[in-house]
Order: structure tokens, then C-alpha cells, then sequence
């Protein structure tokens, strides 16, 4: 079994992954929303460990995919209240120490090696680290560093796994992606993030930690972004395509999750030129060439953002599920233009899987004929059973 759910976290993630034989099954957290989150990811976990009748609730993996508020304070809360009944295995996270070891320029070599200079690309390396400053002076004081400081501080696993072996959880430019086999058999494939995309981090951090480094949700005079303020019903399709700019959305944890012959991608926030190198490099590690990659469902990035999706994921996937995290609000998410390229780009008939039934949602139900109409292939909808709920995807 591989079981997705994802809670309703408002605007943000809080995705939990189940899989294994039933009854026995291991759990993976994967973000917790914003603070009000923690209390429905908490009683969530509850819920499970009653349902198994254990006295501690074992989760293998807790990922924090980046520091944007909205994936990170819900965890940070789950955290600070210490709760004796649930046991963390590893942390993944890429915070303050992980930026920190991050060579100054250059392609970083596999995890693993701890040559300076084979960190920083080579002999030429040093010459390019001479010109850029390094990353321990891009982060300047420790402000607001928090999920990092109570990591430190509760001496819990942080990137723990033999792989990273307390580095940063990312992608290596010369070497096969990172593929990481947890207790009980589940696959994960890291997608990214880049070394390069963590150093952007890094040159943006204060401005990150400052709630800078993204547009604000909408004002008085209209929404300050152009993620989704456009949006009219019936949908109309545009040829524009413009990319992410958020250091911290380019800082994503990005991965491929396969259990039992089932597959979901899970991209985080990430960037969509970003994803769509890392699946031609799996594509071609697996042999596959031209062909497409099979998926069970496709967790969509940055809440499916048009800024976050494009054509050139979309035609090396073979899926026809589809799952958007977001109540619609602060950015209005998700965009039409994301899943207009969808339906113009998957293989076979689509299905959109909501955690809310909001006004950003609902028209994709109620008014497909007006979408099949313009031209675009037909499709199915799933939305909660009830309010409040989230939305579960047992493949």
C-alpha cells in the first residue's frame, strides 16, 4: 500500500505518507503547514497511534521541503510541544549548519567527499571562491533560525541518513540522483534541491527570514503578485510562461516516492526548469530514453502555481493524477493556466484531487463543460468527502 493525504493545511503542505502492508505500515511527514497546523497534523498522528494501539507512534522520516512559512511553522509547533508519544527516526532539513558547510562557488561533488577542492569543482574552483563570498558570510547573524535551533537544542536526527551524513540534502551535479531506501522498503528519489539553488538561498536568507523574498498576498489596491490574480471563469489559455523567482521555492526538497510498484512525485515548491532537468537525468538513469515516467499521482508544486509547472514536466510524465494542496487563499492558488497545461499535456484523462472545496476549486467541478468546451480533453474531479477533512489517495 502507498497512502497519500493531504491535511487541510490552508495555504500551505502538510502531507502525510502511509505505506506498507496494513496494519504494519510506516509513516512519512512531509511539511506541517502553518501554525494552526500542528494541531490537525498532531491529532492526526493520534488518531493513528490509537488506531494501532501503541503507546509511541514511530514515524520514519519527517521532511521540512523549505523554510516558507507555510511548510515550516506547523512543524516547528509540532516540535516545540515535545509530545513523549511520538519517536522521530531522521529529520531531513536543510537549515543554518547544512547552508553553513556549503562550498563558496563551483559544482559540489557527491555527498560523501571532503576535499575542499573537490567541493568546489576543481583547480578552478579556487579562483571562482576567491571572487564569491561564502556562504557562512551570505547568512550573516542567526536571526530567526528557529527549526534549527530547537533541532540542535532537542539533539534530534538531522539529516542523520548514512547518505548526507548531517550535510545538506541535495542534488549532486555530476553524480547519480540520490536515491535513499527507508525502513520497509520506501524508494526516495531527491530531485533537487541544486547546489546552486541553495546558494540563491543563502545570498537571499535575510530578506527569506524577513517575509521579503516573495510578493505579499493582495492589498487594498489588488494582489501585489500575478499568481492567479487574472483568473477569470470560464478559463482562457495563454502562451505566457513565466518562472518562480522565491529563493526559498527554488530551495525545495523535491523527490520521486515508489513503494510496491506505485509512484508519486512530490515537488515541493520547487522550480519548474528545475524538476524537469531532474526527470530527464532519472529518465535516462532508468533507461527510458524518450519515454515518458510512469507516476501514480503528481503532487503539484507550490500549490499549483503556473509559475511552478510547465510543459516540459508535464511531457516526460506519464500520469493521470493530479493533487493540489491550498485553500486559495493569499495567493488565490490554483492558477487556471497550470491546469489548462494539464489537460493540454497529460497522456491520458486527467484527475484533479483537491484538499478544499473553495471558490478556487469548486468552478473546476462544477463548470468542466465550460473547459471541455474550449477544446481541452475531459476530466474527473475529487475533492473531501467533508469539510475540513483533507483529501486521501490510497494507490
Amino acid at each position: 500500500m502507498l497512502r497519500l493525504e493531504m491535511l487541510p493545511a490552508r495555504c500551505g503542505d502538510c502531507l502525510l505518507l502511509e505505506y506498507g502492508p496494513p496494519g504494519s505500515s510506516r509513516l512519512v511527514v512531509i511539511d506541517g503547514g502553518l501554525g494552526e497546523t500542528a494541531t490537525v497534523l498532531w491529532k492526526r498522528l493520534e488518531s493513528l497511534r490509537h488506531q494501532r494501539g501503541v503507546e509511541t507512534l514511530e514515524i520514519e522520516l519527517l521532511i521540512v521541503t523549505h523554510i516558507d512559512n507555510d511548510h515550516i511553522v506547523g512543524i516547528i509547533e509540532l516540535l516545540k510541544a515535545g509530545h513523549p508519544t511520538l519517536k522521530i527516526h531522521d529529520i531531513w532539513f536543510n537549515g543554518r549548519p547544512q547552508l553553513m558547510g556549503l562550498p563558496a562557488a563551483g559544482s559540489p561533488a557527491p555527498v560523501g567527499s571532503s576535499r575542499p577542492d573537490d567541493l568546489l569543482g576543481g583547480a578552478d574552483a579556487g579562483a571562482a571562491a576567491a571572487t564569491l563570498p561564502t556562504p557562512a558570510d551570505l547568512l550573516g547573524p542567526r536571526q530567526g533560525d528557529e527549526l534549527s535551533g530547537l533541532l540542535a537544542a532537542r539533539k534530534l536526527p538531522w539529516n542523520a541518513h548514512p547518505y548526507w551524513q548531517g550535510r545538506a540534502v541535495m542534488v549532486p551535479e555530476q553524480a547519480a540522483l540520490p536515491l535513499i531506501t527507508l525502513g520497509g522498503g520506501l524508494r526516495l528519489t531527491v530531485l533537487g534541491p541544486t547546489f546552486p539553488r541553495l546558494y540563491k538561498l543563502c545570498e537571499g536568507w535575510l530578506d527569506v527570514l524577513g517575509g521579503t523574498d516573495e510578493a505579499p498576498a493582495a492589498s487594498v489596491d489588488g494582489p501585489a503578485d500575478l499568481l492567479g490574480r487574472s483568473d477569470a471563469w470560464p478559463p482562457s489559455w495563454s502562451d505566457a510562461v513565466a518562472g518562480d523567482t522565491s529563493a526559498a521555492n527554488g530551495s525545495s526538497i523535491m523527490l520521486l516516492a515508489e513503494h510496491d510498484g506505485r509512484a508519486i512525485l512530490l515537488a515541493g515548491d520547487g522550480y519548474a526548469p528545475d524538476l524537469a532537468r531532474a526527470l530527464e537525468r532519472l529518465r535516462q538513469e532508468r533507461g527510458l530514453g524518450e519515454g515518458r515516467l510512469p507516476l501514480d499521482a503528481f503532487k503539484l508544486a507550490h500549490h499549483g502555481s503556473a509559475k511552478n509547472l510547465d510543459a516540459a514536466v508535464l511531457d516526460k510524465v506519464d500520469c493521470s493524477r493530479y493533487l493540489i494542496s491550498t485553500d486559495g487563499s493569499t495567493h488565490k492558488h490554483p492558477d487556471h493556466q497550470a491546469l489548462l497545461r494539464i489537460l493540454r499535456h497529460a497522456p491520458r484523462r486527467p484527475e484533479l484531487l483537491f484538499n478544499y472545496e473553495v471558490p478556487t476549486t469548486a468552478p473546476w467541478r462544477d463548470g468542466r463543460a465550460d473547459v471541455v468546451g474550449l477544446g481541452f480533453q475531459n476530466y474527473a474531479t475529487r475533492f473531501p468527502a467533508r469539510p475540513g477533512e483533507g483529501l486521501s489517495l490510497e494507490l
